[in-house]
């Protein structure tokens, strides 16, 4: 069985806006490893990650796969954009750059993006 092309990282160090004792991160990527289906697996998996130094925008995640655009996504609820979240990630994997045009984008990527970075060139 082959590794799933797209990884959703998810910071579990961000701390709520209202509440620095919480970790909405871990709550999301519970979330996201509930709500995953069989056949999501297969071409994405969730993964925890300490930081990606967006600390003001919880919860943050970052979307990657090999020769691909990366996207740095922030703000997401870990209850209602859970759906949302899962929908981006088969979006960018169905995309042979990553790029998710915006009229394309679920509501919870189009408000969410903090960044966008190219891939690492080949060589």
């Amino acid at each position: 069985m082959s590794e799933p092309e797209t990884t959703v990282y998810v910071c579990t160090v961000c701390r709520a806006k209202d509440d620095p004792e919480v970790r909405p991160g871990h709550a999301l990527l519970e979330a996201l490893g509930a709500r995953l289906t069989a056949e999501d697996r297969a071409i994405v998996a969730a993964e925890p990650v300490e930081c990606l130094g967006v600390c003001s925008r919880p919860c943050t995640v970052a979307m990657a796969a090999r020769g691909k655009w990366t996207y740095v996504l922030g703000d997401f609820d870990n209850v209602a954009d859970v759906d949302d979240l899962i929908e981006a990630a088969r979006r960018y994997t169905a995309s042979e750059t990553g790029l998710v045009p915006k009229k394309d984008r679920p509501d919870a990527m189009r408000k969410g993006i903090i960044s966008r970075t190219p891939p690492a060139p080949k060589g």
